[in-house]
């Protein structure tokens, strides 16, 4: 064969890669303008509504003023990187909700989130705005909040402590590919899923035990309390931490051991604790999720959620 019968048969085989990429990715997209695939819309979250963190132990953080539509919901961030509308600077107590995709009120329109629960419930003199991000453990999520108390200072921190509060979270910025393509994402989540060798529930508890349970996951929820523990001496803030549960199924539990280690670490601390778990329990779990692909929770559970909060406020008697 010649060089040039060999050149010409590499050309050929490489356009038709590209072609069949090309392809490929235009079926994906096609197949999710419905905005139901919980991969691609995390991967769109991402891409229009996050930038890189300044500071490299937060990692990514929300940029200003953007908007987006995820998962058929409005997200809007405001000036200063926060989902929700501009904070009340006037307004004699500011309620500062703090974490990740739940603080956010991933799936779900402000006013249905924690947030906008807390502030129609609360009264007109609170402020409540909502630092959440997400893809954050604990320890990013404070630390998202202690970068922004200067501008907006809140007397009273509601942190959310949830499954992933512990876990290792990669921050360096993706491949070009994977940023760029819906195609080569949900390949890669997909890759990463195979590669875990483990799947079903047991695999799941065996999993996040692993990850609460090991020296990398304490120090993650040490480091988050000593610095709320700063905060609340320079701040006067009063600290509430509402654990919350892992939500595939409520009724026959697994997971306690999370909130046991929430509730020591509060304790310790001397910060209030909310556990949402036996109020949450009764109906079948799937009525408190986003949708039937995605166990975020939904307006129904911060109902729940906001008025237990609500009331740990309101025996703080803040005048």
């Amino acid at each position: 064969m010649t060089f040039l019968s060999v050149s010409k048969n590499i050309f050929l085989a490489s356009v038709g890669v590209i072609l069949a990429i090309a392809v490929g990715e235009g079926v994906v997209r096609l197949a999710t303008l419905n905005q139901e695939n919980y991969v691609i819309e995390m991967w769109r979250y991402a891409k229009q509504l996050k930038e890189e963190s300044p500071d490299p132990q937060i990692g990514h953080q929300h940029a200003p003023n953007r908007h987006a539509q995820l998962q058929n919901v409005s997200i809007d961030i405001n000036e200063f990187g926060m989902r929700g509308p501009q904070p009340n600077l006037s307004a004699k107590h500011r309620v500062a909700v703090v974490g990740d995709s739940v603080a956010l009120g991933w799936g779900v329109a402000d006013e249905q989130s924690l947030r906008g629960q807390l502030a129609q419930k609360l009264p007109a003199d609170f402020d409540v705005v909502n630092s959440g991000v997400g893809n954050m453990n604990v320890e990013q999520s404070v630390r998202m909040w202690q970068s922004l108390r200067p501008s907006v200072p809140a007397d009273i921190i509601v942190v959310l402590v949830t499954p992933r509060a512990t876990a290792q979270v990669v921050t360096e910025k993706p491949s070009w590919l994977v940023e760029n393509s819906q195609l080569f994402a949900l390949m890669m989540t997909f890759t990463n899923q195979l590669s875990s060798g483990e799947y079903g529930e047991e695999a799941l508890v065996k999993g996040y035990q692993q990850q609460w349970r090991s020296p990398a996951g304490e120090a993650i929820l040490n480091n988050a309390f000593e610095i709320l523990k700063d905060i609340a001496v320079q701040d006067s803030a009063d600290i509430l931490v509402v654990s919350i549960p892992e939500m595939h199924d409520l009724n026959t539990y697994q997971f306690a051991f999370m909130g046991d280690t929430t509730h020591d670490m509060a304790r310790k601390y001397g910060f209030e604790y909310i556990d949402p778990l036996p109020s949450l329990k009764g109906p079948e779990t799937q009525t408190l999720w986003v949708s039937s692909r995605d166990i975020h929770l939904n307006g129904k559970a911060f109902d729940i959620i906001s008025d237990l909060v609500v009331t740990k406020i309101s025996e703080k008697a803040y005048e």
